[in-house]
């Protein structure tokens, strides 16, 4: 693409069923911006553990880190559970370090979609922002906030996950992304609410733009996700970005919402979501947080393997297993 500017990465942060993947789907329709389907998760722990590579400044230990990175399974899915080679030129790289070696790989996929920026969707960076900023200075953070109770029923649905845990996670989630946010400031750091996006989606697209400074794209404002719904003529149908709040309220019981919000009716409040029971900030105490880890942990593997029946199903669970890991070693710290 010639005579455009490269800008530094996006990346969407926030608790996981926040609409997360929905906003870096629709994102991706513009005809500048790559996103990956799938999250990542794992730069953060490259970043902790990036000192057993040794000096990056030897070929070999770069190409070791590049190939450790490179075929995590994001980007094994997304090369047809193939061996991934990203090409580069290591006596003229401009840096020799984690940060290249990530540029290198999101690029590479990037340019197979001809788009010159790429982002990550991976929810739980939104407590690794500090981390994710030093690598790359340039980045740009949309965090985006949901109603707890319905991040707890999207996750409830989709991988059987414990309800008290993922309101906890939410709130403390929250809390550490405003405050990491804060001091990046307005040009770095944007939130935006689910609930505000998908009732007023090209104002707050049109919003997202201007930050990322990109013009707007009508584009941005569909999505190939299945669960948006289709608007227009048959002839003429697209998927668009549709209201999907509340539905909390008839799914769980009043004692199910009344402990959710014992939990986090405090940080709820705050978010401008109105609390039927209590504005609480209570704790769950350390051994039923694990309890809950590892039960959720076992549900979503399982709900992984019925769904992936393709090819590499086993090694593609395992992939997707050891990331989870990898994102454990910084999250539940």
């Amino acid at each position: 693409m010639k005579n455009k500017e490269k800008k530094g990465p996006i990346f969407i942060v926030g608790m996981n069923g926040s609409g997360t993947s929905m906003l870096a789907d629709c994102l991706n329709q513009h005809p500048l911006i790559y996103f990956p389907e799938f999250e990542t998760k794992v730069i953060p722990y490259y970043a902790m553990t990036i000192d057993r590579y040794g000096n990056l400044e030897d070929p070999g230990n770069f190409q070791r880190l590049l190939d450790d990175f490179s075929n995590n399974h994001v980007f094994r899915r997304l090369n047809s559970a193939q061996k991934v080679n990203v090409p580069f030129d290591f006596e003229n790289l401009k840096r020799k370090d984690l940060s290249e070696i990530i540029d290198l790989t999101f690029s590479y996929f990037a340019s197979r979609k001809d788009k010159i920026i790429w982002g990550d969707h991976s929810p739980k960076y939104a407590v690794c922002i500090p981390t994710i900023v030093n690598l790359f200075p340039g980045a740009k953070i949309i965090h985006i906030t949901r109603d707890g109770r319905d991040c707890a029923l999207s996750f409830r649905r989709r991988f059987r996950q414990n309800i008290y845990r993922s309101i906890f996670q939410w709130k403390n989630l929250i809390d550490k992304a405003r405050r990491d946010g804060s001091d990046l400031g307005g040009e770095r750091y944007l939130e935006v609410r689910y609930e505000d996006l998908t009732s007023r989606p090209e104002y707050h697209m049109r919003s997202l733009s201007t930050f990322l400074g990109l013009p707007f794209e009508p584009s941005v404002l569909y999505s190939n996700m299945p669960m948006f719904k289709s608007k227009g003529s048959s002839q003429n149908r697209k998927n668009t970005i549709v209201p999907n709040s509340g539905k909390w309220k008839r799914y769980f019981s009043p004692s199910q919402v009344r402990k959710m919000e014992a939990i986090a009716g405090k940080m709820l409040a705050e978010s401008g979501y109105d609390v039927v029971f209590e504005k609480g900030d209570r704790n769950i105490v350390q051994w039923k947080l694990f309890a809950y880890r590892w039960m959720d942990r076992m549900n979503s593997t399982m709900v992984y393997w019925k769904n992936y029946k393709g090819k590499d199903r086993l090694g593609l669970i395992l992939r997707i297993a050891k990331a989870s890991l990898k994102q454990g070693s910084y999250y539940e710290r």
